[in-house]
Order: structure tokens, then C-alpha cells, then sequence
């Protein structure tokens, strides 16, 4: 084996370079995580919890989501979720688990 064949090229890119090569999860996957997240919700707000976080904790996980590799025009590469809106709900979480 050369030398040449043993090297893997693991290249990291901006987020805006590399927006053009992520691709959002298939209609089903997105479907199913809407209602998930729906049904969620949902429940949250019949125990008689609140639904929604604080702005706070609202602002903190869009600076994460804003700095995300995985963020495409304010939606998420790895769930289809627009993130503006699914940052503010109590029960949903980050798919890459960052908040």
C-alpha cells in the first residue's frame, strides 16, 4: 500500500461552506419527529405544566443551535426541525443531545 492510500482526509468546514452538502432527514423521519415532539408537548400541557422555557434558557439553546455544524437555514440537518420555534418548548430536546 502507498503512503498516499493510508491518509484519510477528515475536513472540517465552515458552516457556510458547507451548507450546500447537508441534506434534511427523508418526509417520514420529519414527520415522525414532529409528532413526537407534538405529542410531547401536548402532554406536558395537560399535567398542567408549562410549556414553554424561560427566555433565558430559550436564548442559550439558540447561541448552541446557532453554532451547530448541523444548522441549515434556521433548521436542523439532523431532525428537520426549525429550530427557532423548537428551542422554546420545555420538553423538546437537541438531537445531537447539546442541550
Amino acid at each position: 500500500m502507498s503512503e498516499e492510500n493510508d491518509i484519510i482526509d477528515v475536513t472540517i468546514c465552515p458552516q457556510e461552506e458547507c451548507a450546500e452538502e447537508l441534506k434534511m432527514p427523508g418526509m417520514l423521519d420529519m414527520a415522525k419527529n414532529l409528532m413526537r415532539d407534538g405529542k410531547n408537548i401536548v402532554s406536558n400541557a395537560m399535567q398542567g405544566n408549562t410549556t414553554l422555557v424561560d427566555d433565558t434558557t430559550r436564548d442559550t439553546r439558540w447561541s448552541t443551535c446557532q453554532a451547530c455544524p448541523f444548522l441549515q437555514k434556521d433548521r436542523c440537518t439532523k431532525c428537520g426541525c426549525f429550530m427557532k420555534v423548537k428551542v422554546a418548548f420545555k420538553t423538546s430536546q437537541c438531537p445531537e443531545g447539546k442541550w
